[in-house]
């Protein structure tokens, strides 16, 4: 917000350079990005008339709780509360004269979930024109430009007491009747910005008799907006829901200095005074006629809100030794009224202060007015030492061993398109957000690999070619049962050379596949001494129809693994092949032993036997692998591949696998009978299984 310091001065007059004042509001919780000034060639650029008074600009940045700073009330309360200097605020005493109000205006609210406060007040017989200098000076200054008397007297309120008001023709209402009620489903309005808007049954409207004439909290209508033969103004003075305002604001994409206010909360406590001061002026500025009284119609009506503060808990908790005494005078210098009671303070919440809801809001309150650099610098205690989570050390594992394979990792965001979900085949399980910015971020991403595919593709836009990536994130479904759940994943993504330092070899030859993919989830594997490790053919949305596997560990899928689909790969506009993995990382340490035994190297040396088997295509070597061990027994140390042949020499439907089996006794020195014995049976136990051949 911009904060003019000549006007600013009006209710707290300034005893310190504005430097040090912006240092005292910075700290307080209020952060000046920087002081700015206006040139006179400036304002009289922007409609105003340059004068001799301070044009310096507090420019400040307002954290979304924190509604009552967007005004000049706001700003200079808290100046007052830092500081200890005076307030004055202004006393709106608007003289009316006969006919009362209600008689000539009648409001009425049907929608009071979203609208808990509306009051107006009539001004008859209004002079339109130019408003005075002073005026169109500080509107200039506070960043908005000078239209008439009228509208600049709405806006100068709005940006002293935070309220934003809207001033309605008086004589362009049907029926001389306001009704704030949702739209009706279909329902359109043309605002003053000349556009027609649809409304929907979630937008609430201020309506006369018949039709819409405001989206509430967001624009006036043109059909009753103030025009330069307005003679008579009903204006309005009312408080939105924030939540309401914020949701029609974005559907309609239209933001304004009003919408901006309520989305933040508006003290719904200076509803009538904002109208009174506006009202004031305008007889003052317009020489208009106050209608007498003022109709308030306010069915959201509460109790201010009460709160038991312990002055032993705001001591422990700020690591301070305040009295009692001090405690309230920093509340009591926010307008906070404090009680004794009980052994402790009965703290009374002004309105303007909704964002404060319990005990510890209470607390850093006080903190805030006496100081953050007048806390002492302690250690926090603790009983037991802080340690990470075993989530995270195991998190932390991972990256280890995959920045070890030469990966980097990289951070996506959570909400996708859903052209990513679509690719990740898991579009009935995604969660939709219920307000998006963009179709862009609608959704939430159900898997990690889309994102990174993304990645890929900006990279290789910009010549990038060689790309190995991974991540580790959560990501999110619908259970069947109807509830969502998320879970931590980890996605690896390998295109182009991973070689690219090798001047001396051929690059092509170098460049990601299936193996490589592969191999790097092994290594995961075996760093975490997780076994029992299955791929089995998938056919998958997003893999290629025959180079793609799942993940299968002890009986539990972990995840995928594969060739992305040359169509992914067309959509996302990607060259080349890539190469991906994805596993539930959850799952995965679960899987995963606390603890690793210790084994002593073998005593006794091993004996290498080759075996070439011939077998159907369709055969796994997965399951001859699986058979070998089996039929080997306790003798078996490993099984390892050598070789896949294909050729003339044996039949199309047919492909010889060349085995390495090493065979080792932790007991004694193996003899050559005992080798071939076993060898025997685990032929027998192939031709049996797989009716296979042997070559050799």
């Amino acid at each position: 917000m911009r904060v003019p310091v000549e006007w600013l001065n009006e209710y707290v007059k300034l005893e310190a350079p504005v430097e040090e004042v912006a240092d005292l509001l910075t700290m307080a919780g209020l952060e000046v990005e920087e002081i700015d000034h206006l040139t006179a060639v400036e304002v009289a650029r922007l409609g105003g008339v340059p004068d001799a008074k301070d044009d310096r600009i507090l420019m400040t940045k307002v954290t979304p709780n924190r509604g009552d700073w967007l005004s000049m009330l706001g700003v200079a309360r808290e100046i007052s509360a830092v500081t200890g200097w005076k307030l004055k605020t202004p006393k709106p005493i608007a003289k009316g004269t006969a006919p009362a109000t209600e008689s000539l205006i009648k409001i009425s609210i049907t929608a009071p979930d979203l609208c808990p406060r509306y009051a107006g007040i009539v001004i008859r017989n209004v002079v339109i024109k130019e408003s005075p200098d002073w005026l169109k000076n500080r509107l200039i200054r506070a960043g908005m430009r000078p239209i008439n008397n009228i509208v600049d007297i709405t806006n100068y309120v709005m940006l002293e007491y935070g309220q934003p008001l809207h001033a309605f023709d008086y004589d362009l209402l049907t029926g001389k009747e306001i009704i704030v009620r949702r739209a009706r489903e279909g329902e359109t309005i043309t605002t003053i910005d000349e556009i027609e808007r649809k409304l929907s049954a979630d937008t609430l409207v201020i309506a006369d008799s018949n039709r819409a004439v405001a989206v509430a909290g967001v624009m006036g209508g043109s059909e009753s907006e103030v025009g330069p033969n307005t003679k008579n103004i009903m204006l309005e003075s009312a408080n939105f829901n924030a939540v309401s305002i914020r949701r029609t604001s974005k559907l309609l994409s239209l933001v304004t200095e009003s919408s901006y206010r309520f989305e933040r909360g508006v003290d719904p406590g200076i509803t009538d005074e904002a109208a009174k001061r506006a009202a004031e002026l305008m007889q003052e500025l317009a020489d208009g006629e106050i209608s007498q009284g003022i109709v308030d119609v306010f069915p959201g009506k509460s109790e201010p809100r009460v709160i038991f503060v312990r002055p032993e808990r705001v001591n422990w908790l700020l690591g301070t030794n305040l009295d009692v005494k001090k405690m309230t005078a920093c509340l009591e210098a926010l307008q906070f009224s404090t009680k004794l009671a009980g052994g402790g303070i009965e703290v009374t919440v002004p309105t303007f202060r909704p964002d404060v809801e319990q005990e510890v809001d209470v607390i850093e309150e006080i903190a805030r007015i006496y100081g953050y650099e007048n806390l002492g610098v302690t250690l926090p205690s603790a009983a037991v030492e802080g340690k990470d989570s075993r989530e995270g050390l195991f998190t932390q594992r991972l990256r280890g061993i995959l920045m070890a394979c030469g990966m980097q990792e990289v951070l996506t965001h959570s909400l996708i398109d859903p052209q990513s979900v679509q690719i990740s085949g898991l579009l009935e399980e995604s969660l939709a957000i219920r307000n998006p910015l963009s179709e862009d971020t609608s959704r939430l991403r159900t898997a990690l690999a889309p994102n990174l595919l993304h990645v890929i593709s900006r990279n290789r836009s910009v010549g990038q070619k060689d790309i190995s990536i991974f991540e580790i994130g959560k990501v999110y479904h619908w259970l069947e049962v109807g509830a969502p759940t998320e879970h931590r994943s980890l996605a690896v993504a390998m295109t182009g050379s991973q070689w690219s330092c090798a001047w001396n070899l051929d690059k092509d030859a170098l460049n990601a596949d299936f193996y490589l993919a592969k191999g790097a989830l092994e290594r995961i594997f075996d760093c975490l001494h997780v076994s029992g490790v299955v791929f089995e053919p998938i056919q998958h949305p997003m893999l290629h129809p025959t180079r793609a596997a799942r993940i299968v560990v002890n009986g539990t899928e972990l995840g995928v693994l594969g060739e992305v689909s040359s169509e992914v790969l067309d959509k996302l506009d990607i060259r080349g092949r890539v190469y991906v993995f994805e596993i539930d990382v959850d799952r995965l340490m679960i899987l995963t032993p606390e603890a690793v035994g210790y084994k002593p190297l073998p005593r006794f040396p091993a004996v290498y036997r080759h075996l070439a088997v011939v077998v159907k295509q369709e055969v796994p070597y997965a399951e001859v692998k699986r058979l070998v061990v089996e039929s080997g027994g306790e003798i078996i140390e490993d099984v390892e591949l050598l070789d896949v042949y294909t050729g003339t020499q044996i039949k199309e439907d047919e492909r010889n696998l060349t085995l390495s089996i090493i065979f080792r006794s932790s007991e004694r020195t193996l003899t050559d009978e005992e080798v071939a014995g076993v060898l025997e049976a685990i032929k027998a136990s192939l031709v049996k299984e797989f009716g296979v051949t042997f070559r050799g």
